[in-house]
């Protein structure tokens, strides 16, 4: 069907006077009937009254974003109680990503699974941390060590 003719159906239950104004306003006042607007404007306006993207759709993709979020912050903040991230920076975490991690690559290209194991990948990296410091001389030993010395 013809965009024009969309347009009429769309516009039938107004009067004619909102249609002209609202043609009016769209055309930038160049014209006030449907059937002198271009093909360009007539599919501009009837994509005004007709969004393309659904709803559900749009929803849950901003529910992946807000999970995916959730789940870097996670990460980030494991990263950092861990000390593969420094505060503020974010060059070793990003070196370590790329050679270390499971999947070889940045934290924003993994999708909501792949999130998930990463975070489970920290956690084992902690608790075999925690369970090297009480080996000793290991570097986390050692790291659990510099972080209780008393310095009076």
């Amino acid at each position: 069907m013809n965009p024009k003719e969309e347009l009429k159906q769309i516009f039938a239950d107004r009067t004619p006077v909102d249609i002209a104004i609202e043609i009016s306003g769209y055309t930038g006042h160049r014209t006030t009937l449907i059937d002198e607007l271009t093909e360009a404007e007539a599919s501009g306006l009837l994509a005004v009254y007709n969004p393309s993207v659904d709803l559900e759709k749009e929803h849950t993709l901003l529910q992946q974003v807000l999970i995916k979020k959730e789940w870097r912050s996670k990460i980030l903040a494991k990263a950092e109680k861990i000390k593969i991230k420094k505060p503020n920076s974010f060059f070793e975490f990003n070196d370590w990503m790329q050679l270390k991690s499971k999947f070889k690559k940045h934290l924003n290209s993994h999708s909501i699974q792949e999130l998930k194991e990463l975070h489970q990948q920290l956690c084992a990296f902690e608790s075999n941390n925690s369970k090297s410091a009480k080996k000793p001389f290991t570097k986390s030993w050692w790291d659990k060590g510099t972080e209780k010395i008393n310095l009076n």
